[in-house]
């Protein structure tokens, strides 16, 4: 195609640009005042920002009635409608509603004024990621208003061609998204796999035999096993032992004060740093840095981080490092006689020890494990020799699920960005949808 210079790059010369306050109605919903009743639990569809997460929208979690649509400032949004989000971690994503809708006050929408096709805003916005970051306000944790939202730029195909590359879009990403979708799920089948491996090795299930060319896994026999005495663990090895929770692992006691030095610039581990169900960290700050101001635990480098908050999250790590944790994670030490620190870890995360938790937790308003509950926790305790050869067995087989699950997503990564690629290249024109 033949191409000119627009406001935002080049367009076919069949093509124009304008801001979309000229093809559209922008505006942000609202919310109703308070939770009474009367303007809740309705059968009106209510969106918020989180909701908008670069796809079509098909359901949502909350719903108004008539008198909370008339007594708040949100608005009916007609379906077939491009939203965007305009604060918060979404902000800048898009959606398409599949109904009627309204939504709260940090959700834009753009409802055409002409015979404009919203579906082709839609894969459009989504690649505009630049003007929209252009026109926030508010610094990092900013947002981008309504009247920023008019003045997007838009391309304006002639109607049949946006129409076209709508469908094209339609059909191309929908077979990104088949191909992405598998693989997110190979990836939940290897984590659960990785999950039932530990626990079949930590409740002594398998046993390791060495071989020339290092070991073999095989299932233990009938008469290798004895019944442990505890009802969710079955049977455990013979020549194993079970031990209280609270006889060979210590919960650290006592908080300190990270406003202070040298507690300040030491790294704080909270929650959100860990990656759920794989004992690893995934990011380290410094108290100061998280601006942290109540009292957080210290702990040695060693030390198994435990979060006692919704524990079905199951986040557990090694502390890399003397190090502080929050007074929402339970730093513990075991007694190196007879219980391995990293063999505890394997433990903390296998199925079993999940299960039991998340079973006590259940029984309390905000999900939370108590120091109670894993004092009274039975832990199936091998010699402290066969412990360091499950140890090396379970990082060997670790390490070599977290390989391939960083293939699957490096690959899944290569897909979203030439699924965007096609996206960009065809909302500005740079190929032709043919018949």
């Amino acid at each position: 195609k033949e191409l000119i210079k627009g406001e935002l790059g080049n367009i076919p010369k069949s093509w124009n640009q304008a801001k979309a306050q000229y093809y559209f109605d922008v505006f942000a919903g609202g919310t109703p005042s308070t939770n009474e009743p009367k303007y809740w639990d309705g059968d009106i569809p209510w969106i918020n920002s989180g909701e908008v997460q670069n796809c079509y929208i098909t359901n949502v979690s909350r719903y108004i009635t008539n008198q909370g649509l008339k007594e708040s400032s949100t608005k009916l949004i007609p379906k077939n409608t491009t939203v965007l989000a305009m604060t918060g971690a979404t902000c800048g994503n898009v959606g398409y509603l599949q109904f009627d809708s309204t939504a709260n006050q940090s959700v834009m929408a753009f409802v055409p004024k002409y015979s404009y096709n919203s579906k082709f805003l839609y894969y459009y916005l989504m690649c505009q990621s630049q003007q929209i970051e252009y026109y926030k306000t508010g610094g990092a944790q900013g947002g981008i208003n309504v009247d920023n939202g008019k003045k997007l730029y838009i391309n304006i195909p002639l109607d049949e061609e946006q129409e076209k590359i709508a469908n094209f879009l339609d059909k191309k990403t929908s077979k990104f998204n088949s191909i992405i979708s598998k693989k997110e799920a190979l990836i939940e089948k290897l984590e659960e796999a990785k999950k039932s491996f530990i626990s079949e090795v930590v409740t002594g299930k398998m046993k390791v035999i060495k071989n020339d060319d290092g070991y073999d896994l095989v299932k233990r026999s009938n008469d290798e096993m004895k019944d442990s005495g505890v009802e969710w663990l079955g049977e455990i090895p013979k020549d194993w032992e079970v031990k209280k929770f609270s006889h060979i692992i210590k919960i650290s006691n006592g908080q300190v004060n990270p406003k202070i030095e040298p507690y300040s610039n030491m790294i704080l581990i909270a929650p959100n740093h860990i990656r759920s169900n794989m004992g690893k960290i995934i990011a380290l700050e410094t108290a100061n840095s998280q601006g942290a101001d109540s009292g957080k635990y210290f702990c040695n480098k060693g030390d198994i981080i435990y979060s006692k908050i919704r524990p079905n999250l199951c986040k557990v790590c090694i502390a890399p490092l003397d190090c502080l944790c929050s007074a929402d994670m339970y730093p513990m030490k075991t007694d190196s006689k007879l219980l391995n620190q990293e063999y505890l870890l394997w433990i903390l995360l296998s199925d079993n020890f999940t299960k039991y938790v998340v079973l006590d937790s259940d029984r309390v308003a905000m999900p939370k494990v108590n120091r109670e509950s894993l004092s009274k926790f039975k832990i199936p305790v091998p010699t402290l020799q066969e412990q360091n050869l499950l140890n090396t067995v379970l990082k060997d087989k670790d390490k070599n699920i977290d390989c391939l699950i960083s293939k699957i997503k490096l690959q899944i990564e290569k897909l979203k960005e030439a699924k965007q690629s096609l996206i960009s290249e065809a909302v500005t024109g740079k190929i032709e949808i043919m018949d």
